[in-house]
């Protein structure tokens, strides 16, 4: 097999694999990129849109570039596999020109031997020959030597032009080499910047599929989480609000029961020293701060007061009804005085009475003073204030605990009076308003019997007035208080029916009668 051949056979190896490596390489590349997309796409649906095709285009733009490193090293290791074959293959020709020339040296060599072999039979005969004619020997000596002269250099110069035509065919060989695999090398570039722009092409497609799908999908997604989310909110909202009315109807609950305390310990009070404070200790577990003043004559003198830390003792506080302000005011008009919420300081632009000494410190406060009758004539002031609040829950609504809790306590002390100066023991009126447990029916003995189911009458109803008292308004305003509150009236009508005896109901309708004075302010009209 000859060189050319040789040469021919290697380079259409090389041409073979480097294709084939190319082939694998652009299939390889296509099938990461077609997964890459399929990825892409599936990591689209769980994004939001913009986040997602964001995402996409910065990782198809990353794998494009990988891809575009990964095909220019695979270039530059097929050219340097090119390179290495074509090293290889010059190798090869140096060491076959180097068997060339040692072969001509050989050759050389043979026909140097062989000429100095000759020259040694030339000597030889004529050294045998000697006694023929000298210039006879020394012309075939001369002739012998010219002779292997010009065959040495025949051999030198044959030599030489086959190491120059083998140098040349060489040189010949790696040109068109190289050019053949620079060709080959620009043609696998184009081809792969050419599937590369296509594959760009194709993945951007993909992409922007996977983007409107992704879009989709999102929406989808979006949609369905705002539903749960609505849901779960009004959930929450509506778990709020429960436990709100809960809140409330416990706080209603804690109200009552500290009111209904407060009526039974006036109740259970023996002397009037007891009634005097418990009506404090009622009050002072309604409001901040609450204070019973007894009236000497025109003065008003301290009993006893709660949540007054710098006033001293209650003893020590001795005013007269100016200086009083408003327990002066109702020791002189009989009546409930109830101040708005104001500074001390700033009665003169309000035209409202002042507070009394005793509470000017605490800041702008809603206060009012009741009074504690007997027979008609005022013979003790409750006074109590606190801080105004907008929203009407059970606490804000103490001046109505307290005005039943002064009533009551003039009715206990009106019934301690007459008890005194009869000296006899009254039956005492229990005044147990709890809707849990109803007590034993009143007594029948008179017109005691008669003031005590209008008390009663009274306590259930305040009872309505106080907790629904949005209702009460809305009430008033439409004229149909008794379709409004219909369940309450009932309910209290029941509590009625079972604690007064039929026989006082039967002689007057004080349940009816405290209904129109308590929630309709004495308009009939106003129960619709």
């Amino acid at each position: 097999m000859s060189i050319d051949d040789r040469i021919r056979r290697a380079l259409d190896h090389a041409l073979e694999a480097v294709r084939g490596h190319v082939e694998a390489d652009l299939a390889t590349f296509t099938d990461e990129l077609a997964r890459l997309a399929a990825e892409e796409r599936s990591q689209a649906v769980e994004q939001a849109v913009t986040a997602a095709a964001a995402e996409a285009r910065r990782q198809a733009e990353q794998q494009i570039s990988q891809l575009r490193d990964a095909t220019q090293r695979q270039v530059e290791d097929i050219k340097r596999a090119a390179e290495t074959q074509v090293g290889e293959l010059r190798r090869t020709l140096h060491a076959q020109l180097e068997e060339v020339r040692r072969t001509a040296q050989a050759e050389i060599e043979e026909a140097r031997r062989s000429a100095h072999a000759e020259v040694e039979s030339a000597r030889q005969q004529a050294r045998r020959d000697v006694e023929q004619t000298r210039e006879q020997a020394s012309q075939q000596v001369e002739h012998a030597q010219r002779h292997a002269q010009s065959e040495i250099e025949d051999a030198r110069r044959t030599a030489a032009a086959q190491v120059d035509d083998a140098q040349r065919r060489m040189d010949q060989v790696l040109a068109e080499t190289r050019a053949d695999l620079e060709a080959q090398v620009e043609e696998a570039r184009r081809r792969g910047r050419a599937e590369l722009e296509a594959a760009r092409t194709e993945a951007e497609a993909r992409i922007a599929e996977a983007r409107r799908v992704a879009q989709a999908e999102a929406e989808e997604v979006l949609v369905a989480q705002l539903a749960v989310a609505h849901a779960q909110a009004e959930q929450r909202v509506t778990d709020a609000a429960e436990r709100t009315r809960t809140d409330a109807h416990q706080a209603d609950l804690a109200h009552a029961a500290r009111m209904v305390d407060a009526v039974r310990t006036l109740d259970d009070a023996r002397t009037l020293t007891q009634a005097l404070d418990a009506l404090v200790e009622g009050a002072g577990a309604e409001v901040d701060r609450a204070a019973v003043l007894l009236v000497k004559g025109d003065r008003l003198r301290g009993w006893r007061m709660a949540g007054f830390p710098d006033a001293g003792p209650a003893k020590n506080i001795e005013l007269d009804l100016d200086r009083a302000g408003l327990a002066g005011a109702v020791v002189r008009t009989g009546v409930t005085v109830s101040r708005p919420m104001v500074s001390p300081g700033d009665e003169q632009g309000t035209r409202q009475p002042a507070l009394p000494p005793f509470a000017l410190s605490g800041g702008p406060r809603h206060a009012m003073a009741l009074p504690v009758t007997v027979g008609g004539q005022v013979v003790a002031v409750l006074y109590a204030d606190a801080a105004r609040t907008d929203t009407p829950t059970a606490a804000s609504r103490w001046p109505a605990v307290l005005e039943i809790l002064a009533r009551h306590a003039s009715r206990a002390l009106e019934a301690m009076t007459v008890q005194q100066a009869a000296g006899v023991s009254l039956p005492r009126v229990v005044a147990r308003a709890s809707h849990s447990a109803l007590p034993g029916p009143v007594e029948q003995g008179g017109g005691g019997d008669e003031d005590a189911a209008r008390r009663y009458a009274r306590l259930l109803l305040s009872e309505i007035r106080m907790y629904h008292e949005p209702l009460v308004d809305a009430g008033r305003r439409s004229r149909d208080l008794r379709t409004r509150l219909r369940g309450e009236i009932d309910r209290a009508r029941r509590l009625y029916e079972a604690r007064v005896p039929a026989g006082v109901r039967e002689r007057s309708d004080y349940f009816e009668q405290e209904l129109v004075r308590t929630l309709a302010d004495g308009d009939r009209s106003l129960l619709g």
